[in-house]
């Protein structure tokens, strides 16, 4: 499911930006962006993440807005700037140029200028970016959760449009007995005296062929275990997933047995509702 937040505070003696995105994914997949010096942070925060989510793509920014460990120092090399000094002196001199003391102006300060960070051990400070990883991830958390609500009114719609769809097909199944006998029936009705006993043989034979009220028993109890999942808080998609698959299963083996147009209709119709349920269960967490 997708999600946003954003979180800022003082670690150690600086300041720290995190950002968290998560988008729709079947597995957890982490990918964490920070300075290349933080780095010993990024397995902590993968743990804590794994944890947290099961499912979705999950993207993290960290950016030191004040370095953790101090301000940057300056190191000057005055040796080297005299050097440079002593070369512009010469070169005024030969080529009989006004002298000047304002050699700055020729030679850049990073030639013997160096900015340098203070180092420091990040691990130290886990715990205060943990605060701000969780603070982050409340906001994705809040964002997820509206949209966890929303799916879930429309799976349970969907839910339902299932168990219409099968409770139509119970009924028609019901009648399958007399439907097989009339037909029968009219097929040998040109041949003369009709053997009662032989034709509720056959009636008998094809219908336990077409029998499909073992299919419909399993289906309704998949039907029941997937809307008391749905309604968990907890994280479900694995779960709901393996139910769709069993509930697929049956579906297609009642559509494979039951020689009824009218059944057939009403299997296509519950697939297609089903490959939208399957569709959203990929990203429930």
């Amino acid at each position: 499911m997708t999600g946003y937040g954003t979180a800022e505070g003082k670690v150690g003696r600086g300041r720290l930006f995190v950002e968290v995105k998560t988008v729709n994914h079947r597995f957890c997949e982490i990918s964490i962006k920070q300075p290349p010096k933080m780095g010993v942070l990024e397995s902590y925060m993968k743990k804590y993440l794994q944890n947290k989510y099961t499912r979705g793509k999950v993207d993290v920014f960290v950016k030191e807005k004040i370095p953790l460990f101090g301000d940057v120092e300056l190191f000057v090399d005055s040796d080297l700037a005299k050097k440079y000094q002593h070369c512009l002196r010469k070169l005024e001199k030969d080529l009989k140029l006004k002298a000047t003391d304002e050699f700055l102006h020729y030679v850049s300060f990073d030639h013997f200028v160096t900015l340098k960070e203070k180092e420091g051990d990040y691990s130290r400070h886990w715990n205060q970016v943990q605060a701000l990883l969780s603070r982050a991830c409340d906001h994705v958390d809040r964002m997820r959760v509206t949209e966890g609500a929303h799916t879930q009114k429309d799976q349970q719609k969907r839910v339902k449009l299932i168990e219409r769809y099968i409770s139509q097909i119970h009924k028609r199944a019901g009648s399958s007995q007399d439907r097989h006998r009339k037909r029968m029936r009219q097929l040998v009705t040109g041949s003369g005296q009709v053997d009662e006993q032989r034709l509720e043989t056959e009636v008998a034979y094809l219908g336990g062929r077409q029998d499909i009220a073992e299919e419909l028993t399993r289906l309704e109890s998949h039907i029941k275990q997937y809307e008391t999942l749905v309604k968990d808080s907890g994280a479900v998609g694995r779960k709901l997933d393996f139910l769709l698959q069993e509930i697929n299963r049956e579906v297609n083996t009642i559509g494979s047995k039951a020689a009824d147009a009218v059944i057939s209709r009403l299997v296509v119709d519950c697939k297609t509702e089903l490959e939208r349920l399957r569709e959203q269960v990929q990203n429930i967490e």
